[in-house]
């Protein structure tokens, strides 16, 4: 059985997920109504871009600066767009070098190790510390 507090702070990242999908959902639409793309087109652009551009970089943020108390929330948006762009090429690059032909997929699973990789370094921490 959870406590309220937990049980809010969870419903608050229900909402706040929500909210995004919703957000990048009205995006589409607005790019489907005043360009020449289709919806599924815009929606791929809205979605594709959030997962490349913000995603990991956001997720890695929680690593380096992981209480909310440490970083200011516009500082962690700018981080996570800063991160994103830094680290998303350079793994690309560096698996192209080992051999990795860059196509869609294989970036599309880049991002995915890289967010993955980052989500388990941050629930190794939260495990071993419980003040993370």
């Amino acid at each position: 059985m959870i406590n309220q507090k937990e049980f809010n702070r969870r419903l608050n990242w229900i909402i706040l997920i929500i909210g995004v999908i919703v957000l990048l959902n009205l995006l589409s639409i607005a790019l489907t109504l005043f360009t020449p793309l289709s919806y599924l087109e815009s929606l791929r652009i809205t979605f594709g871009s959030f997962y490349v551009l913000f995603l990991p970089g956001f997720i890695l943020s929680f690593i380096f600066f992981p209480k909310n108390k440490d970083i200011e929330v516009i500082e962690r948006l700018a981080l996570s767009f800063a991160l994103s762009i830094s680290v998303v090429p350079l793994a690309v690059f560096y698996l192209n070098l080992i051999g990795v032909k860059i196509s869609l997929l294989s970036s599309f699973f880049t991002i995915l190790a890289i967010i993955v990789l980052s989500l388990i370094i941050i629930y190794v921490r939260l495990k071993k510390n419980k003040d993370f």
